[in-house]
């Protein structure tokens, strides 16, 4: 491997004064870091990689793989897709699936002048998504039993009939192979095909596959299980040359990837983020790193919540899966599904609606966190604490099961939800700066110090700064006592009967201003009789960190009723009405914080200049910020029982004048949408529902918990 090590560049450089003023100072301070003012590549021919200040800097010219008129010929960087052989045949056609994957690769590298290391984003959405069906798999379900031992059969090896090196598939590369348009929804294919260009001209490899079962491979689309797993694995063995893999579906063209040195990282948002988790715990050689943003480690602390399903019923794998199964359509218009999927479909729903909410083997099967001591690579795990999709359970679980296995990993709290981190400033130093640096560390040994960089990075709720620990997973505790003028009973009564009509009317409500009344502000404004209010009064600037508890004694006389759901809630205010500034997350926005561009940066290839941000505050006059559901156990009649909710690990400040205040209630029509029809948002409000109970709280015994780090206090 060739690398040439650059010194650090003069910080004076000759940057725009009209941008510099607009950037945000620390930005100033910390120019060279950010490399605001580099304007040559630092390599032109690309032929060798280049790294300065412990970053790889870009050394190829862009060329745009969305252009019309796209050739390889000519380009720097080389575009082809191949077709990775899996052990399993899960559409039972006799042979092995195949895995499509679209390969990004420097030519340089494809010339044999520089091996190149591989980011992997294995992200099941970028093929093509069965928008017409999302979310409401019971289209395509045909209720026949499905045995799920079919899907493990071996399918037949292809015998290769030839080999085509990396420079002779790309000089035949067809474009409609990666820019081909989805049916239905008329998106391009490989949609995350352009989300690490940054990357590419720097002299990584980017690869991205859908996995079995998604368009454009073969088997079926699995949400989850082992066998979603295996086939990226497969993936990463291939780029290891561990692998064999062709260059079409049919003609059995064996292709290897002679340009990788083997090193692999994983990363993606969301379900690609999840895939990074599956893969690490099988210690597949030559995964050395993941970084995951929002992944799932546990499908079902994903589709229940501590006891609690979070839709209609504990089925939601299923959804997912038919939501991205567009192998498993027998026309190209998707309108024909493979009948064994149907069945598929229907048994993982039907196993999944059989746990109503316990965690039984279905969901042992779904959680990566079991598999600790089979993790060999480090992780730098990514999370927003206002994500309330994937919550940050997801990640405290894979922090400890990391730590379990003895890795390296770092964890990076911000305040943003369910979304990336570029262009973000964190600890002095933009995003994509951190991860070329962590990149450039685990996949080409470049010694720039990386791995030390704090344990645990903290975005604070109050200016957007980020504080830093040396721990994660063991906390100490504070307590304090509630306000008993808010609260002055010794029993606290909770009836459900008017959430489901409250909620029904607050949710097409709008304030003065004609805007949406947000979720933060319907818990605290919920009728009296479906909550109970426990208002604490913390030190000015008390900040905790870590995972809150909620030690509850309940009674109930509905020993007919189905188990209850029980909600707890913290939520920042002042007095109700007052506002104040919070970073909430906008449905409209699709549940991100709002963002202010500071200035732009230079990215390097010809590549567009990179924008930099910072998230902004709206105004509020109260901010959930942490929860988490349970589902109660049938009691008997007038009988007290111990409980604790453990609320989402996060970390908040509370500003001077401020009130830590936990709610109390029932079914959260926000999260386990246990009266609200998921496809068509109506809410009942019959009180006939079974959703119908009520629960009294032995205030004596009440104790809300404020996590510390270990040793901090």
């Amino acid at each position: 491997m060739k690398i040439e090590t650059v010194p650090p560049a003069d910080a004076s450089g000759n940057c725009p004064p009209a941008i510099m003023k607009k950037i945000f100072p620390i930005l100033l301070a910390f120019a060279m870091l950010l490399n605001l003012c580099s304007a040559a590549l630092a390599d032109e021919t690309g032929d060798v990689l280049v790294f300065e200040d412990g970053m790889a800097q870009p050394i190829l010219k862009y060329t745009n793989l969305r252009d019309e008129d796209y050739t390889n010929e000519g380009s720097d960087i080389l575009r082809f897709t191949v077709y990775v052989e899996t052990d399993h045949d899960t559409d039972g056609d006799g042979s092995a699936d195949l895995v499509e994957a679209l390969i990004q690769v420097p030519r340089a590298a494809a010339e044999g002048k520089y091996k190149a290391a591989a980011i992997y984003d294995p992200t099941p959405y970028g093929a093509g998504t069965v928008d017409e069906n999302e979310m409401d798999s019971t289209k395509l379900m045909n209720p026949v039993p499905f045995d799920y031992s079919k899907l493990y059969e071996p399918g037949e090896k292809r015998t290769p009939a030839g080999s085509m090196t990396t420079l002779e598939a790309a000089e035949l590369a067809d474009p409609e192979t990666w820019n081909y348009t989805v049916p239905y929804s008329g998106a391009r294919g490989y949609s995350y095909a352009q989300v690490y260009d940054y990357y590419l001209v720097r002299g990584f490899a980017v690869v991205e596959a859908g996995g079995i079962g998604t368009y454009g491979s073969e088997g079926f689309e699995l949400c989850g299980f082992d066998l979603e797993r295996d086939a990226h694995k497969n993936v990463v063995e291939w780029l290891a040359g561990d692998r064999v893999a062709f260059t079409d579906p049919y003609n059995n063209i064996e292709i290897k990837a002679d340009w990788c040195n083997g090193n692999v990282a994983m990363t993606g948002c969301s379900y690609g983020g999840t895939l990074p988790y599956e893969v690490a715990t099988t210690g597949v050689r030559g995964l050395k790193t993941i970084i995951p943003f929002a992944g799932i480690a546990s499908w079902y602390d994903y589709t229940n919540s501590q006891g609690a399903p979070l839709y209609l019923d504990a089925s939601y794998g299923n959804h997912l899966a038919s939501y991205n199964s567009g192998a498993a359509y027998l026309d190209d218009d998707w309108t024909v599904i493979n009948d064994d999927y149907a069945s598929f479909l229907w048994q993982f729903s039907e196993d999944q609606k059989a746990t109503n909410g316990n965690y039984d083997e279905i969901w042992s099967k779904l959680d990566y966190s079991l598999d600790a001591d089979k993790i060999n690579c480090s992780a730098l795990i990514v999370h927003g604490m206002n994500d309330f999709n994937v919550t940050t359970k997801q990640s405290d679980l894979m922090a400890r099961a990391f730590a379990r296995a003895g890795q390296p990993f770092k964890l990076v709290l911000h305040q943003d939800g369910h979304n990336f981190l570029n262009g973000i400033v964190v600890n002095g130093d933009v995003w994509q700066h951190i991860m070329n640096k962590w990149l450039s560390h685990y996949l080409y040994d470049v010694d720039n110090g990386i791995e030390n960089m704090p344990a645990v990075s903290v975005q604070s709720n109050v200016d957007g700064s980020f504080r830093t620990y040396d721990t994660w997973g063991d906390f100490d505790y504070d307590t304090f006592e509630y306000d008993k003028e808010v609260n002055p009973d010794d029993v606290s009564h909770v009836d459900t009967t008017a959430i489901a009509a409250y909620y029904s009317k607050y949710k097409d409500a709008v304030d003065e201003f004609e805007r949406p009344m947000i979720r933060d502000n319907y818990y605290l404004s919920l009728p009296a009789s479906a909550a109970a209010v426990y208002e604490f009064d913390v030190p000015d600037n008390y900040t905790f960190y870590g995972v809150p508890e909620v030690h509850l004694k309940l009674s109930t006389k509905n020993v007919d009723k189905d188990p209850m759901v029980i909600s707890a809630l913290l939520i920042d205010t002042i007095d109700g009405e007052t506002d104040f500034k919070a970073y909430l997350t906008k449905e409209r926005l699709n549940y991100k914080l709002p963002k202010h561009t500071l200035g732009a940066m230079e990215t390097g290839g010809g590549l567009n200049r990179t924008r930099v941000f910072e998230f902004v505050k709206s105004n509020a006059t109260a901010k959930l910020i942490t929860n988490y559901t349970k589902l109660e156990e049938p009691m008997k009649a007038g009988e007290y029982y111990d409980y604790t909710l453990y609320l989402q690990p996060t970390s908040y400040t509370f500003e001077p004048g401020h009130k830590a205040v936990l709610v109390i209630t029932g079914w959260d029509p926000y999260r386990a949408f246990r009266d609200v029809d998921y496809y068509t948002g109506a809410v009942s409000d019959s009180t006939e529902s079974g959703d119908i109970y009520a629960f009294n709280i032995d205030n004596s015994a009440f104790e809300f918990r404020f996590p510390q780090e270990k040793g901090a206090m």
